[in-house]
């Protein structure tokens, strides 16, 4: 008797369906199939069987011999003996005298290329439009550099791990190298299984070989010719499987691996979820030395696979359109790094694609969509959402914990077993098995956070009976406290409000208990929200009524403070302007807006809003501890043509001599701040430091009792206390005020808003030059470069260069930096609009000129 062979059942399945004249079969036609051959051979083979014969089935086993003994003597054989003798014999010998690795990659590359086409066809932005990535050149390049058999690209669902792995493939395919590609996805091994074969015999199949042939002894060095074989899987996870099926699968696959490791030419690269080869990684890594695991960008998900960067944006968003010119903050454009996140937007704006048009609230519409389509919409939708609130159930927010342990919720898990597993496929869920030599622990995780923050967010309107309101808040206060998800959480909620016609709301963000760098996020975000409810379309009525009146107090001076002085806050501040709001909120409005226009140096829109001010009565600054507008003006003509109003100076010492006495409501308090705040900085233009000290020691005397803005204010006030200790050349004052603010940033970075880091780097580099330590000068202006881009705080580096400028001793030892320098403060006056000679001491003219005769 002649043995099974797979590649002559093979060719038996599809004589049978010639002679059944079925061209493609489907489960529907095995019934009828079923019925013709027993109507030809009078012997019966089940439907079932026949399913699991042509993979619509699991099977264990190999078909039994009756089975293909009566699949034989359908195609008019005497059985399954007579088909192997008149059919495969020979044209296997005569197939095999021929194959050599030519045949061998003309066989791969038809496998390969059908590959291609099936995931190039399913990629979210057309795969014409996507772009290479450079971190698989340098992973392959390493790999293939090292000792190594195989390698992994593991991260979460939604990385690009395919669409790059493709890339890599055309052009290598293209090249003139004699390597062979063969590469499939992991839906392929998933009928491999379903037909009970054995993986290699499969392989072998696919190639061009039988069962009973080596194939090392085809590898014939020769004809190789230095040729490397890449065996390729894509999405090689276990979710792709039920039960036991991938621990069967990836042992076949390890025997592979196992076979071909010690052949150099022999190379095995899969791509997976992170929480997959974290759970397996023990099965794969047996022979660590010959994996290559990349350069793992995120320890925690075990990810070699990092997100975009802005270049790569930029270059994806110009192959998408080229007549667009893509300009986007660079806060902003992280949130669109995610390249998951970037197919949505694609999606959503394919017709007329930019990224010119993206702000705060477009990430979260984004996520919004993609649960609404794949959670809500989807199969098992109320079994998700019950499972999804189970698990949040199940979670101790104020402990921090949000990954629960299986073992502990595997009951629920049980209950909603189908929507578990459709929340794993997308990539919503993710198991992780974290276990050691102890104990066993696996962990059920979102599969980001951005998943994790919409859901409890989700949960917790539901429990309140979906209002935002302030027992809501109070919730979220006591849970959250220091949690990094409080802010996205309160942002769903936000968003959750607009939509349900709840801006009333608004007034209540008051009560969030935000630190400084916190509330400044959540004011750009809601004045970006603000400006979509304002244009939008959804409840329009509502919409429309809700600007018709006077910006609430709590809302409106929750929009107020200095440190939140960013490139962003000036639309958050327009946005306020859309309301009918009272003269006294517009005076305090475009108040905030020429002082963001100062920061930026943007004379232009100083006077605008200096003329805007100058058109309400006089009446309506009477209400000011200090006339707003006469510091705006004082500074204006300071920056337009280094005049200095001696009538300002006048009254800023008449109120160091005679302080009022704080006002009694806390929003007058927070109006007043900003405009002290001003006052303070503004005195630094008469350059008469013990000015600026005695104004300083006035706003300390006035009684302080709001615990929200003291951080804030504190630290603006004792940085305008440092300047002056600087320009009086007390040192240790000025460290005394360095340590302390040092200290904070060091407990506590997460207070400071990016116009405070601008501020607080400007204090190193001046305490630096007064303690003589010229080496640190160089790395704090990078890091004040770098947060004052971010900040739009122009006058800070204008001022930081001037006091670099200032000092002789550090052109004589680092003439470099003091030429730098040199050119950036004179290439930002210029820039600015602003002249030279109003901004350059007699003695910094007299520095530069060594410079230039220097050099």
């Amino acid at each position: 008797m002649i043995s099974f062979s797979p590649i002559q059942f093979e060719t038996l399945k599809s004589k049978v369906l010639a002679n059944a004249n079925i061209r493609s079969i489907t489960p529907g036609d095995c019934k009828a199939l079923a019925f013709q051959i027993y109507s030809k051979t009078k012997l019966t083979v089940s439907e079932t069987t026949l399913k699991r014969v042509y993979g619509f089935a699991y099977s264990k086993f190999k078909p039994s011999l009756f089975t293909i003994d009566v699949l034989a003597k359908f195609c008019d054989y005497e059985g399954w003996d007579d088909f192997c003798e008149r059919e495969s014999v020979p044209s296997e010998k005569s197939q095999n005298e021929h194959v050599d690795w030519k045949t061998l990659s003309q066989n791969a590359a038809k496998i390969t290329h059908f590959t291609l086409q099936a995931l190039k066809n399913r990629s979210g932005i057309p795969f014409g439009q996507t772009i290479r990535r450079k971190f698989i050149d340098d992973h392959f390049d390493e790999f293939l550099r090292g000792d190594y058999t195989a390698t992994v690209f593991a991260a979460p669902s939604g990385y690009g791990k395919t669409i790059g792995l493709c890339h890599w493939i055309d052009e290598k395919l293209e090249s003139d190298s004699n390597d062979i590609i063969l590469f499939f996805s992991s839906s392929a091994l998933m009928n491999v299984f379903l037909s009970g074969r054995d993986l290699n015999d499969w392989l072998l199949a696919l190639l061009g070989y039988s069962q009973e042939e080596d194939i090392e002894a085809l590898f014939d060095i020769n004809k190789r010719n230095d040729g490397r074989f890449y065996l390729i899987i894509d999405g090689f996870d276990e979710h792709m499987f039920k039960n036991d099926q991938f621990e069967l699968v990836l042992t076949q696959l390890m025997d592979i691996f196992s076979f071909y490791q010690s052949h150099e030419w022999f190379k095995l690269v899969l791509t997976m979820r992170s929480a997959n080869w974290i759970n397996n990684k023990h099965n794969m890594e047996f022979g660590l030395k010959n994996w290559f695991t990349g350069f793992i960008t995120d320890h925690d998900l075990t990810t070699n696979v990092p997100l975009f960067n802005i270049q790569e944006i930029k270059e994806l968003s110009r192959k998408i359109n080229p007549d667009v010119q893509n300009l986007v903050a660079i806060d902003v454009a992280n949130n669109f790094n995610h390249p998951l996140y970037f197919q949505f937007y694609y999606k959503q704006n394919k017709n007329n694609f930019s990224l010119s048009n993206i702000d705060h609230i477009c990430i979260y519409e984004l996520i919004s969509i993609f649960i609404l389509n794949k959670v809500y919409l989807g199969h098992y939708a109320t079994e998700k959402i019950l499972l999804l609130k189970g698990l949040v159930d199940e979670m101790d927010f104020q402990a921090g914990i949000y990954e629960l342990d299986k073992f502990k919720c595997n009951d629920l898990l049980k209950q909603y077993s189908h929507a578990y597993n459709e929340l794993l496929s997308i990539g919503f869920l993710r198991e992780v098995n974290s276990s050691n030599d102890f104990q066993f622990k696996t962990l059920v995780q979102f599969g980001n956070n951005n998943f994790l923050e919409f859901t409890i967010a989700r949960k917790l309107l539901l429990d309140n009976n979906q209002r935002f309101d302030l027992q809501l808040i109070k919730q979220i206060n006591n849970a959250f406290n220091d949690s990094e998800h409080k802010l996205p959480v309160i942002k769903w909620c936000v968003i959750h409000a607009v939509k349900n016609g709840q801006q009333e709301s608004f007034e209540l963000l008051a009560q969030t208990n935000l630190n400084p760098k916190e509330k400044s996020e959540l004011i750009i975000f809601l004045g970006d929200l603000l400006q979509r409810v304002c244009f939008g379309s959804t409840n329009a009525e509502a919409t429309a009524n809700f600007f018709k009146q006077d910006c609430s107090d709590g809302l409106f001076y929750y929009f107020f403070g200095l440190e939140l002085v960013n490139t962003d806050y000036k639309k958050a501040l327009q946005t306020l302007l859309k309301f009918e709001l009272s003269d006294h909120k517009k005076v305090l409005t475009y108040t905030a807006l020429a002082t963001i226009a100062i920061l930026q140096l943007d004379l232009k829109q100083l006077e605008d809003h200096l003329a805007k001010l100058k058109s309400f009565p006089q009446d309506d600054f009477h209400h000011f501890a200090i006339n707003p507008l006469h510091c705006l003006n004082a500074i204006y003509q300071y920056l337009k043509y280094g005049m200095i109003r001696k009538d300002f100076f006048a009254e800023i010492t008449r109120f160091y001599f005679n302080p009022p006495k704080q006002s009694e409501t806390i929003h007058n308090r927070k109006a007043n701040d900003l405009i002290f705040l001003l006052s303070a900085y503004s005195t630094f233009i008469c350059r008469k430091p013990y000015k600026t000290l005695r104004f300083v020691n006035a706003l300390h005397s006035i009684d302080k009792t709001s615990a929200e803005t003291s951080f804030a204010y504190n630290f603006f006030l004792k940085i305008a206390e440092s300047d002056a200790y600087f320009l009086l050349d007390k040192q240790a004052n000025l460290l005394k005020n360095n340590d302390e603010i040092s200290a904070s940033h060091k407990q506590a970075e997460y207070l400071f808003t990016p116009f405070m880091k601008s501020l607080f780097y400007g204090l190193k580099i001046k305490n630096a030059i007064s303690g003589n330590d010229y080496s640190a000068i160089n790395s704090y202006l990078n890091c004040l470069n770098q947060v004052s881009d971010e900040s739009g705080n122009k006058l800070s580096k204008l001022f930081i260069y001037a006091s670099i400028l200032n000092n002789e001793l550090l052109l004589n030892l680092d003439p470099q930096l003091y030429k730098q320098v040199s050119y950036n403060h004179t290439r930002l006056l210029r820039e600015c609009g602003l002249s030279v000679d109003v901004f350059i001491s007699p003695k910094s003219e007299v520095l530069a000129l060594k410079v230039k005769v220097n050099n």
